[in-house]
């Protein structure tokens, strides 16, 4: 592989975050978007570890698909289950489940700075955000640990309710999603949601009555709102005891302030707008919704990208997305087939209106996106 491949991005960065994500960093500066990386999984059925695609906005190319832009900038593995990345100030925060560590890269080239790693009870990070120079990254085994973004050490450790994953920032208040994933024999019956305080770093743990049959599994927010996916039941669709996926809206700490929004399985915020994709697990490709609301009134707008069976603009099976939050492109990751392979995914690039504009390979098990910012002076 040739370094060069990661060298895609402008020099001068300050600030950027993950798709769906918060930045706390808002107002101090023009913004373009250079790029982006995708965050796969890969696949441990296949021993295919975890990779990053690097996509460069200026050239329109991308590392090759089955090449690890992490690999090729530190000549060492990535490692498993990577979930997400996040850019905050001027470092990158790759969250590593299965490795059970978060890296800290430098954003343009891909280097380590260092690393963090999780011990005692607080293991396997999941997801990640960050405010006020603190990082807040949730770990699957029951907490919420808080990094100083200076030192990238951990600086506090918050238990909160069963396999927390999802996190999303509300103003001072930070949202997860606790799946209680690994009860699944239960239906997920401890699922809740923690909102937490962080001027106190304390949390109210919401037990999830009001919607029985979903469970959180993830969390979206612009900074100001936070909506949580409240996963399906995996049951065919004519099943009677199926009951569809939703997204709410977390104003408050108690159940009366979990308002639903719609149906749906996976969200991302960008301004006032609400994204929305609706895939049930066992639906065909003809079941598939992508739906935009308002974040305040839950007006639906319509449809944010126009896709057409058997062309290059068609999600087969969506796994990931999210929105260039300078000029509103949408990108869209998803497998070749229905499920997970061992082949690699694809990103489909629509613009603000959703029209079809390019597909670029990624890597295998592609899931998240991170939108690499360059700030100019105002």
């Amino acid at each position: 592989m040739k370094k060069f491949a990661i060298m895609l991005f402008a020099a001068f960065m300050a600030a950027g975050f993950t798709a769906c994500s918060d930045d706390d960093n808002k107002g101090e500066a023009t913004e373009t978007v250079s790029g982006f990386y995708t965050i796969n999984g890969g696949n441990m059925s296949g021993k295919i570890p975890a990779s990053i695609t690097a996509y460069d906005y200026a050239t329109g190319t991308a590392t090759k698909a089955l090449e690890d832009a992490f690999f090729a900038a530190n000549e060492i593995a990535l490692g498993e289950g990577a979930q997400q990345a996040l850019v905050y100030n001027d470092k990158m925060y790759i969250v590593m489940y299965r490795s059970n560590l978060i890296w800290v890269v430098e954003p343009t080239t891909l280097k380590i700075i260092t690393s963090i790693k999780p011990e005692g009870d607080a293991m396997s990070p999941r997801a990640i955000t960050a405010k006020d120079g603190k990082l807040y990254c949730s770990m699957y085994t029951g907490y919420v640990v808080r990094i100083d973004a200076k030192t990238d050490e951990i600086d506090g450790t918050l238990k909160v309710g069963p396999n927390p994953d999802g996190v999303a920032l509300a103003g001072n208040k930070l949202v997860v999603a606790n799946t209680d994933g690994q009860n699944s024999k239960n239906n997920y019956a401890n699922n809740s949601i923690s909102v937490i305080d962080l001027a106190t770093f304390t949390q109210t743990e919401i037990k999830n009555t009001k919607f029985p049959g979903n469970h959180p599994t993830d969390a979206a927010s612009n900074g100001a709102d936070a909506f949580v996916v409240m996963q399906e039941t995996y049951k065919q669709l004519d099943d009677p005891d199926y009951v569809p996926g939703i997204i709410v809206k977390v104003t408050g700490n108690t159940e009366d302030d979990i308002t639903k929004v719609c149906e749906g399985t996976a969200a991302c915020v960008n301004g006032n707008n609400l994204y929305v994709i609706n895939a049930p697990y066992y639906g065909e490709v003809k079941d598939i919704t992508f739906k935009m609301y308002d974040t305040a009134t839950f007006a639906d707008k319509g449809n944010f990208i126009k896709t057409a069976a058997g062309t290059d603009s068609e999600v087969v099976y969506p796994n990931g997305f999210g929105v260039n939050p300078a000029n509103g492109d949408i990108v869209m990751l998803s497998y070749q087939g229905k499920k997970m392979t061992k082949d690699p995914s694809y990103a489909n690039i629509y613009d603000a209106a959703g029209n079809f504009k390019k597909r670029i390979e990624c890597g295998v098990g592609a899931r998240a996106v991170t939108f690499i910012h360059e700030k100019t002076a105002k």
